[in-house]
């Protein structure tokens, strides 16, 4: 990878302000630096790998329950299946408030070059707590109306277009997008035979700005790691999340017991986007601000819009 400063549009304005866990919408970082970053959300034991349970803090890891980290297969403790199946509007509006309550981790494989066989796992990070991006996945789970909630109803939430227009622009780089997706089913119990066999569908792309946290020296770790940990703290706001039962939300969980920092893309012009309504500051998660953090945050380079 070219160590030379990302080279930036003289038509795309700079920001005003310098990115920060609450500007970030969706970051991405190879696997590996994440885990050494996050060591106490990520604890690694044996081919393991533990994902904190902390209620509001850290994050949901979305898998199939494995991923491959510097040539070993680890097992995913604690993640959430890729596909979930839900029977009861309880059921559903629990998976709604834990996927919301944390930012969304999924992992998918990078080939490094054209035709090589090398392949990198990367961590895409969707920010949760961004208003955006928490609106765009409210409003899609709001959609499934009463009316609907007779039918089987299946809403799948993927960001292959968006990530992989983010390393398209990146030389050298090819994706095929796999893991990027997740699906949550509703099962209705309607004893009536046509409600019984009727289902509905509903695809959403997640389209957010990508903030590249991949980096090499000491000090861009450094500005990398408090970014994830200001993303990551604890939540004050936790709505009902911790308040239900553990039954209710360890059923979502398996397993159970190249410098180029802050660079930033859109998805292209073409790529579909659904307008997000505007939302008052009372329904917006708070998230601490701490003074280091925004002493840091001055000194962070600039990306592009």
């Amino acid at each position: 990878m070219s160590t030379d400063s990302p080279v930036t549009d003289p038509h795309t304005p700079l920001p005003p302000v310098c990115p920060s866990a609450m500007n970030c919408e969706i970051a991405v970082l190879p696997l590996e630096l994440l885990l050494s970053l996050q060591r106490s959300q990520f604890p690694v034991v044996g081919n393991s790998i533990q994902i904190s349970k902390e209620p509001g803090a850290g994050y949901n890891v979305i898998s199939n329950g494995q991923v491959n980290v510097d040539g070993q297969q680890c097992n995913l403790v604690n993640s959430i299946q890729r596909k979930i199946t839900l029977s009861s509007h309880k059921e559903y509006r629990n998976f709604q408030e834990t996927i919301l309550s944390k930012p969304m981790v999924l992992f998918t494989n990078v080939k490094l070059t054209e035709g090589s066989k090398n392949e990198m796992v990367y961590a895409i990070i969707v920010n949760t707590r961004h208003p955006r991006m928490r609106q765009e996945i409210e409003d899609s789970m709001k959609d499934v109306t009463a009316s609907e909630m007779e039918t089987n109803y299946v809403l799948q939430f993927t960001l292959q277009k968006t990530v992989q227009s983010h390393f398209n622009m990146k030389e050298g780089y090819k994706i095929h997008g796999l893991g990027l997706d997740f699906t949550c089913e509703f099962k209705c119990d309607s004893f009536d035979v046509f409600h019984r066999f009727e289902r509905t569908s509903k695809t959403k792309e997640l389209n957010g700005k990508i903030l590249d946290l991949s980096c090499i020296t000491e000090d861009e770790k450094c500005k990398v790691k408090n970014l994830l940990d200001e993303m990551s703290e604890p939540n004050v706001r936790m709505d009902s999340v911790s308040e239900q039962s553990s039954g209710a939300v360890s059923s979502l969980y398996a397993g159970s017991s190249e410098k180029e920092v802050f660079s930033s893309s859109r998805a292209q012009p073409n790529a579909k986007r659904t307008p997000i309504k505007e939302t008052s500051s009372t329904q917006l998660p708070v998230v601490n601000e701490k003074s280091h953090l925004l002493q840091f945050t001055q000194n962070l380079p600039k990306y592009i819009e």
